[in-house]
C-alpha cells in the first residue's frame, strides 16, 4: 500500500510540473486536459479498449453513432447500401486526407478490412470479417463488398473500436503504438509511453467546424484516485471511467458535473469448461443465490434505476431484449442443486477480478456475502486492471468484466459466446447457442431475427454461463466543459467539446 501511495504522489508531481511548464504556451489556446487508464496496446486491432479519448480523436470511422438519437450518422462513408444483405456498396467522403498528407480512398478501407484476416497480426476482429469473400475498388471512392452469406447488420460492424480506418501506405507495425496516425480530428504531436500525448488540431480535418479545441492533453494515471486528484485541482477537465462512491462525492460539489452517458456491463463470467462450473446444477445454484437488489445496492444504486440484472449477454436497452422473470432469489434450492453435483458441504471456488475497475471490488464482496448461505466460500482475488486482463482473463474459474455495449448484439454474441469466439471467457460451447448465433448473424426479416434472439436468451437462462450486471459508465468533469459526447459505441467524440 505505501508503494503505490508514494507512486502515485510521483505521479502527481511530475504532471504538475508539466501542468507549470505548459502553462504560459496554453494561454491562447482552448486545451482540453483528459485524465485516462494506462492504457496496454492501442494500435486498431490489438486495442484492447483503454485509452479510448485517444485513439476516438485520432482516427476516424466508417461511420459514427450519434450519442443523441443512437442513430448510425456518415462519417468516413457518406452512404451504404445493401439490397439482400450479402452485397454491400459504401460511397466514401472525397477530399479527406491522413496526418500524414496522403490521400484517403477506396484502398485505404480494402487494406484495413483484409489487415482483419492478416494472421501475424492477430486481429480482434478476424472472426467477424471472416466473412467476406471479396473487395472491389471501382474508383477511389466507391468500395463493394461481397459477403460469403447474407448478414444483414453487417453494416454496425464499422462501429467497432477495432475497425478504425487505417492507411495503406502506413506501416502500423513498427510505428501504431508509438506514433498512431489516421484521419482524426486532432493529431498526435508528442507521446510519452504509458504517460501522456500531446494532440493538436487536424487544420485538414474534413469537417470545417471541427475539431472546436484546439488541442487534446491526455495523462495517463495509474489510478481513479489521482486522477480525482488531478481534476479536484483543477489540472486536469475530464476524467473517464470513475466510480460510482467517487461520482456521489463530486456530485455534490461546485465545479464538477457526472454525467452517464450509457450503461455497460460487468459480465460474471461461470467456466464452462472446469469444475465447478462445468456442470449446469452449479451454475444453477449460484444463480440461486443472487439477489438483484443486493448487487444493486453494493453499486451505490437502485435496481431498475441505471442498474439492471439478468442472466444473458442482452443488456436490458437494447431492442433485442427479452424480459424473462427473475427466477428469485432461492437458498434452499440453491443447496439441493449443490448437493446433486456432488457438493453437499458446499465449495470453494476463485473469483478473479480487476480491483480498481469501477464496481469491480463491490461486486466481488457482494457476490461473496450473497452465496455463502448456499455453499459458495468464493476466494476473492484482485488484481490491478491490466495484470487482470494479460495474466488471470480468459483463464479463470469465475471472473468479473467490465464490457462495453456493441450496438448489434450478435456482434458481442460471437465475439464471447459462439465457441471460436476470441473472447469467450466463460469458455462456452453450446451447439444450440452457436447455431442460434450463426442464424441471428444471416437472417433478413427482423421478426425471425427476434425469435430467434428470443430462443437465446431462453437458453443463456436455464444453462447460460453468465450473469449480467449493467452498470452507468460515469465521467466526471468540470463545469468548464461543454458539449461531452460519448455513445453507446464507447468512442468518445471530443472533436465536439469546449472548454468555456
Amino acid at each position: 500500500m505505501k508503494k503505490t501511495l508514494i507512486l502515485a504522489m510521483f505521479f502527481l508531481i511530475a504532471v504538475a510540473l508539466i501542468f507549470s511548464g505548459c502553462a504560459e504556451e496554453a494561454e491562447d489556446k482552448m486545451v482540453i486536459r483528459v485524465a485516462e487508464q494506462v492504457p496496454n496496446l492501442i494500435t486498431p486491432g490489438l486495442w484492447d479498449g483503454q485509452a479510448f479519448s485517444l485513439n476516438a480523436s485520432i482516427y476516424d470511422y466508417l461511420i459514427e453513432m450519434d450519442a443523441n438519437t443512437g442513430e448510425l450518422v456518415p462519417a468516413l462513408a457518406t452512404e451504404w447500401d445493401s439490397p439482400d444483405g450479402k452485397v454491400w456498396t459504401l460511397k466514401l467522403r472525397q477530399g479527406v486526407t491522413f496526418h500524414d498528407g496522403s490521400d484517403f480512398t477506396a484502398e485505404d478501407v480494402k487494406f484495413t478490412l483484409e489487415r482483419t484476416q492478416d494472421p501475424g497480426i492477430g486481429h480482434l476482429k478476424a472472426q467477424d470479417f471472416m466473412i467476406i469473400e471479396n473487395i472491389e475498388t471501382p474508383d477511389d471512392h466507391t468500395v463493394v463488398i461481397t459477403l460469403e452469406e447474407a448478414f444483414p447488420t453487417f453494416i454496425y460492424q464499422f462501429t467497432d473500436y477495432n475497425i478504425a480506418i487505417l492507411s495503406s501506405g502506413y506501416d502500423y507495425e513498427m510505428l501504431g503504438e508509438s506514433a498512431p496516425m489516421g484521419t482524426g480530428a486532432f493529431k498526435l504531436e508528442e507521446m510519452v509511453p504509458k504517460e501522456s500525448a500531446l494532440l493538436v488540431k487536424n487544420e485538414n480535418y474534413w469537417d470545417p467546424e471541427l475539431p472546436k479545441a484546439d488541442e487534446l492533453m491526455i495523462y495517463f494515471v495509474p489510478d481513479i484516485d489521482s486522477s480525482i486528484s488531478l481534476l479536484e485541482a483543477g489540472q486536469v477537465d475530464i476524467v473517464l471511467q470513475i466510480s460510482p462512491i467517487i461520482g456521489n462525492r463530486l456530485q455534490g460539489m461546485d465545479g464538477f458535473n457526472i454525467l452517464s452517458p450509457y450503461q455497460e456491463s460487468r459480465f460474471i463470467a461461470l467456466a464452462a469448461d472446469r469444475e465447478p462450473f462445468n456442470d449446469n446444477n452449479v451454475r444453477l445454484a449460484f444463480k440461486y443465490a443472487m439477489d438483484p437488489e443486493f448487487l444493486a445496492q453494493a453499486c451505490q444504486g437502485v435496481l431498475g434505476e441505471g442498474i439492471f440484472y439478468n442472466e444473458t449477454p442482452i443488456v436490458n436497452a437494447l431492442l433485442q431484449y427479452k424480459e424473462i422473470p427473475f427466477r428469485g432469489q432461492d437458498i434452499e434450492r440453491s443447496k439441493e442443486l449443490l448437493a446433486e453435483a456432488g457438493y453437499p458441504d458446499g465449495l470453494t471456488v476463485e473469483l478473479y477480478f480487476a480491483s480498481d475497475h469501477p464496481y469491480g471490488t463491490e461486486i466481488a464482496q457482494a457476490l461473496k456475502e450473497l452465496a455463502a448461505p448456499a455453499g459458495f466460500d468464493l476466494d476473492l482475488q484482485g488484481y490491478p486492471r491490466d495484470i487482470y486482463l494479460a495474466q488471470h482473463w480468459m483463464n479463470a474459474p469465475m471472473s468479473i468484466t467490465g464490457w462495453g455495449v456493441r450496438v448489434d448484439p450478435s456482434m458481442l454474441l460471437m465475439l464471447a459466446y459462439h465457441s471460436e469466439g476470441p473472447w469467450n471467457e466463460s469458455h462456452m460451447s453450446d451447439p444450440e447457442v452457436d447455431d442460434l448465433i450463426e442464424k441471428i448473424r444471416g437472417e433478413l426479416d427482423p421478426d425471425v431475427r427476434q425469435g430467434y434472439y428470443d430462443q437465446l436468451q431462453e437458453v443463456f437462462v436455464e444453462r447460460g454461463t453468465v450473469i449480467n450486471l449493467q452498470v452507468p459508465y460515469l465521467v466526471a468533469t468540470s463545469t468548464s466543459v461543454q458539449d461531452y459526447r460519448q455513445p453507446a459505441t464507447m468512442l468518445v467524440q471530443l472533436k465536439y467539446a469546449t472548454i468555456e
